[in-house]
């Protein structure tokens, strides 16, 4: 009774009864040896790792999972097996009886392994598709050949890479038990084996199981290169798959990376880490081979493709004065704490791999926790987390690479392109990059490109003010830079009055063509502050003062700003005027009506006829206000400095003035409606509540041009003239 138990929970009533029922068998078997723990007493390729007959363990495992196999056959197949002392020759006699025999085809000539049949083909790849692994192993039983042949034409992949790319676990398992160590190292056209499809593909949780089953099958897969030398944790970190990357990092032994011979993998894995932002694994590897950072990659045709530091140059995002966080982000980020720099990536692996083999009561505790990150995710307080980690990651990488440049001697930093990595960050406004490289080689301070430009001129071109405003971090070579002049005969005044397509990158994240005009100015009155007075009327080749150049250059941003101030004075005064003609008429229309003896209105005691009177007020004269400032910004002369504070100011009191009106115009409204219904609140809240709507509107629509052009126009301004000294 015992044995009827547990052969009815290891197969049920799938009892062994020969050929016809042996796939289902073996499959109900071998999960529920998988399960205990037993399969390794069986399976050919860890039998030969792990077994160890001389053990008790072992032969009490063994003994066990014989006895299982034995327990779940009829009578009439345990005949076949019943003087096998072990589970895995009993296993393999089962197979070898019930296995489907092999047709005539076997006998035949085998095809070439591109040339197969293609009908055989075309069903096999259905098979896979429909992720039927019953028919797909019965295929490839009667015609094992097409275990190699090539399913997808255009890459050249094999039954194994199609399975991967379909995602089903089931599937490739049954063709890893099907396939030899040396089967599984199978190639495409490109040299890609199962492991790189596994490693490229994102977003299948299940592909982290399947890379696990690959690598238990054949180690060797971790360290195939394909035709670009690409082993597949290069192609893990190219996906941007950060778990499967922090895995392969793990399994791929430290000696394969670090020999000589394989820098083809390991100099393009760090240059892939950092254009992945995977800052704490390119952080571990760096620490392990600091000359990584400045070593060039040079690919397969022989192209140079730049380096570490060039590569974390490239990247804005990694660090926070580049970044572009709006106000509401950088309040979340300053409140946040991010942990301490950690490389223990063993310890992360561990945690993913004990994720994949989770119990019920652990998924439960996950999907909780997942609900919280959600709602993390909603408030952007979690991608501000994960940002300001990365931040943290990226910046212990660079003063690592800062510290490895200062081992370099002057030829070296030329050829290992550390000058186009300062200039890099300089355009893009990476201040803690040019901040943290100089401060440990001061002698690069100075350095100038092809065009001769200094960082700081190049912070001007690009209109990067944080990179700028490093030079009042300077003590007196800050008065230098100023006045070196360009391959063009320009010094930094002239630079700040040119509007070059490179300036426009960062001049169209503002909004309005008039904004956009006052931050030009913004930008050439303060380096005008800080040129010598001798340089200000200095001409360049083109004979041009940096005022003349200034103007020629800005003439049609001038215009276009013109046309923003008018078109928005315009519609404005329209809408300033509709409302004075209505506060004015319903300021002599009192609601409720006026005594025909004296004139005076009936409820001129009411609290709500003097909220009526006073908002109706407030409204006409706010729009009066409104209306008058538009009608100066119409008539102004719109030379180029009134866009600095002149015309900006009317714009913030005429269009504060509106939204005064707009909203005392609701408020007059609703006091009126409330007189009228004599405070029925099933009529007066639903009015009130729509009264609201203009308002909201007027906010959500035009607030972000008043608080923009109030913060451009009275702030202390985008240059940090107290910079601390830092070199």
């Amino acid at each position: 009774m015992k044995d009827e138990a547990k052969r009815r929970i290891i197969v049920g009533d799938h009892v062994l009864k020969g050929q016809e029922n042996y796939e289902n068998w073996s499959a109900l078997v071998k999960e529920y040896l998988t399960g205990k723990n037993m399969w390794d007493v069986v399976d050919d390729t860890t039998s030969k790792r792990k077994r160890r007959t001389d053990t008790e363990a072992w032969k009490k495992k063994d003994a066990t999972a014989l006895h299982a196999i034995k327990i779940s056959c009829h009578q009439t197949m345990q005949s076949h097996i019943e003087r096998t002392d072990n589970a895995k020759d009993a296993w393999n006699t089962l197979a070898k009886m019930c296995q489907p025999p092999v047709s005539d085809e076997k006998d035949a000539p085998i095809p070439a392994d591109d040339s197969p049949n293609r009908q055989d083909v075309l069903e096999l790849m259905n098979f896979i598709k429909r992720s039927n692994w019953e028919e797909t192993i019965r295929l490839l039983g009667r015609k094992p050949y097409l275990i190699h042949a090539q399913v997808v034409e255009w890459t050249g992949g094999r039954p194994l890479h199609l399975a991967i790319t379909v995602g089903n676990l089931r599937m490739i398992e049954k063709l890893l038990d099907y396939m030899s160590e040396e089967d599984v190292k199978i190639k495409d056209k490109d040299g890609r084996t199962a492991l790189q499809y596994a490693a490229w593909y994102p977003g299948n949780k299940e592909l982290f199981t399947i890379a696990d089953r690959l690598i238990r099958k054949n180690m060797e897969l971790l360290t195939t290169p394909d035709k670009l030398q690409y082993i597949p944790l290069n192609y893990a970190c190219l996906s941007g798959n950060k778990d499967m990357s922090l895995y392969l990092y793990h399994m791929t032994t430290q000696a394969f990376l670090s020999s000589p011979p394989n820098r083809a993998q390991a100099v393009p894995l760090l240059l892939q880490a950092v254009g992945s932002k995977f800052f704490d694994l390119a952080l571990d590897l760096l620490k392990r081979y600091p000359d990584l950072a400045v070593t060039n990659y040079v690919d397969y045709r022989g192209k140079n493709r730049g380096n570490a530091v060039l590569a974390l140059s490239s990247q804005p995002s990694a660090f926070l004065s580049s970044s572009g966080l709006s106000f509401w982000q950088r309040s979340i980020y300053s409140c946040l704490k991010a942990k301490q720099l950690s490389t223990d990536i063993e310890a992360r692996i561990n945690t993913h791999v004990e994720e994949v083999q989770e119990d019920f009561v652990m998924q439960v505790k996950r999907k909780l926790l997942g609900l919280r990150s959600n709602l993390l995710e909603f408030f952007g307080i979690k991608q501000m987390y994960d940002l300001k980690q990365n931040h943290v990651s990226a910046l212990g990488l660079l003063q690592l690479m800062s510290k490895t440049i200062v081992g370099l001697d002057a030829k070296q930093i030329r050829q290992n392109k550390v000058f186009d990595a300062i200039f890099n960050a300089s355009r893009l406004g990476m201040e803690e990059f040019v901040v943290e490289i100089i401060k440990n080689n001061p002698d690069l301070l100075e350095i100038r490109g092809g065009d001769l430009r200094s960082i700081f001129h190049l912070a001007v071109v690009h209109r990067q003010e944080k990179v700028f405003s490093l030079i009042y971090g300077l003590d007196f070579m800050q008065y230098n830079f100023p006045i070196y002049l360009d391959k063009e005969g320009n010094n930094m005044l002239h630079l700040a009055g040119l509007l070059e397509p490179k300036s426009q990158l960062k001049l169209d994240q503002i909004s309005g063509a008039a904004q956009q005009m006052q931050r030009e100015l913004q930008w050439f009155k303060e380096v005008e502050r800080i040129i010598p007075q001798s340089y200000k009327h200095y001409r360049n080749k083109k004979g041009e003062t940096p005022y003349q150049a200034f103007d020629r250059s800005h003439a049609d941003l001038l215009k276009s700003g013109e046309k923003w101030m008018k078109d928005i004075a315009q519609s404005s005064t329209i809408i300033g005027t509709l409302i004075i003609t209505i506060m004015f008429a319903a300021l002599f229309t009192a609601p409720g009506g006026n005594n025909q003896d004296t004139g005076i209105p009936l409820l001129l005691n009411k609290k709500h006829f003097k909220l009526f009177v006073i908002s109706d007020a407030i409204s006409l004269f706010a729009s009066s206000t409104s209306v008058l400032t538009f009608v100066g910004i119409l008539t102004s002369r719109y030379s180029r400095d009134d866009f600095l504070i002149s015309l900006p100011g009317k714009l913030i009191i005429g269009l504060s003035a509106l939204f005064i009106s707009i909203a005392a115009m609701m408020v007059a409204f609703c006091s009126t409606v409330i007189i009228m219904v004599k405070g029925q609140l099933e009529i007066v809240i639903p009015i009130v509540l729509l009264a609201a709507i203009p308002v909201c509107l007027f906010v959500w629509l035009e607030f972000p041009l008043l608080f923009n052009t109030i913060k451009s126009t009275y702030r202390p301004g985008i240059f940090d003239r107290k910079m601390k000294k830092w070199l």
